[in-house]
């Protein structure tokens, strides 16, 4: 426990904090044992999955795609019309409601209002080593020509390389000879590009994951969104949306650097807005020592800081 003389004021900033930042640990899950990664949609029913909990999912929806539509959108997105896939469950994330399918060790997320293939995690992809056969630009030229056969119009969209790296993780796997667990660490290659206009980041985005082992596609994200904010210059300044940020932490959060961006971000469900995405460094007055990070996404037409979470920064932030 970190020792810290907050007042109510400085404990009231805290919680909202959390509301802000804080919740957006969980949006995504890790996969043990793969270094996968899957989207955690909020549960739209409680009850099992059915047809009858399939229309409460789709009750708000104003096209809402079929059970079987969306089969069929697998069948197409994979090339297969034998495919047989099992729906396991239906939910929503900020962008929209989904339907969730397996097929094996596959998983594929449909968008329910338009029947496209969102989401896909190909399990028997998984990487089961550090073992990089594969170059970065090798990996690369995969990623864009899987996204070129799989995103409509991806050729046509200028995009923003946001992130490039080695994805690194582990698992513990038994040894029989030794009886023990060993270690194991596990390497991917990660690239999500994301479409700008006007030098703004827009909330389509292609993501991609690598085994850097083999080639082959762990993961797949492909969205993409209409527009709905008009004017992209904003009225809040760089400098106005970090203020507004800084005040936003508490009082014992010193602020050594800050710098931000602008980019269009959907809050639930599906309300777009033009937003300064300002991430602060600093320490804290009670250990000068330790360095933080916080990311606060500001209105860039009034000021206010959005809460709750936000596409994509949140969702690509804890990737």
């Amino acid at each position: 426990m970190h020792d810290c003389a907050c007042d109510w004021s400085d404990m009231m900033k805290i919680i909202r904090m959390f509301a802000v930042l804080v919740a957006a640990v969980c949006i995504l899950s890790f996969l043990p044992g793969a270094g996968a990664m899957t989207i955690q949609l909020d549960p739209l029913s409680t009850t099992s999955v059915s047809s009858a909990s399939v229309s409460a999912a789709s009750v708000n929806d104003n096209y809402p795609i079929t059970e079987e539509q969306a089969k069929n959108s697998i069948r197409i997105f994979m090339n297969d019309l034998t495919l047989d896939p099992m729906l396991i469950d239906t939910g929503s994330i900020e962008i929209g409601n989904y339907y969730i399918f397996k097929i094996d060790l596959d998983s594929y997320t449909v968008n329910q209002n338009t029947g496209v293939v969102e989401f896909v995690h190909f399990g028997a992809h998984n990487p089961d080593s550090a073992v990089m056969n594969v170059t970065r630009d090798q990996a690369y030229a995969i990623a864009t020509g899987y996204a070129g056969q799989k995103y409509e119009g991806f050729a046509g969209k200028t995009w923003n390389l946001v992130v490039d790296r080695v994805y690194e993780t582990s698992n513990y796997e038994y040894n029989q000879t030794s009886q023990t667990y060993e270690r194991i660490a596990l390497k991917a290659y990660d690239f999500i590009l994301r479409e700008e206009q006007d030098h703004v980041l827009l909330p389509s985005l292609v993501h991609v994951r690598i085994n850097p082992a083999t080639g082959a596609i762990v993961d797949y994200w492909g969205v993409n969104r209409v527009l709905t904010v008009s004017d992209l210059t904003g009225k809040i300044t760089l400098s106005n949306a970090i203020q507004s940020a800084t005040d936003y932490t508490y009082s014992s959060f010193k602020v050594n650097s800050a710098e931000g961006y602008l980019a269009v971000v959907t809050q639930s469900q599906n309300v777009e807005s033009l937003a300064w995405v300002i991430t602060l460094h600093g320490t804290y007055t009670w250990d000068p020592n330790y360095n933080d990070t916080y990311t606060v996404v500001v209105n860039a037409d009034d000021g206010s800081v959005l809460g709750g979470t936000i596409w994509p920064e949140y969702r690509i932030n804890y990737l």
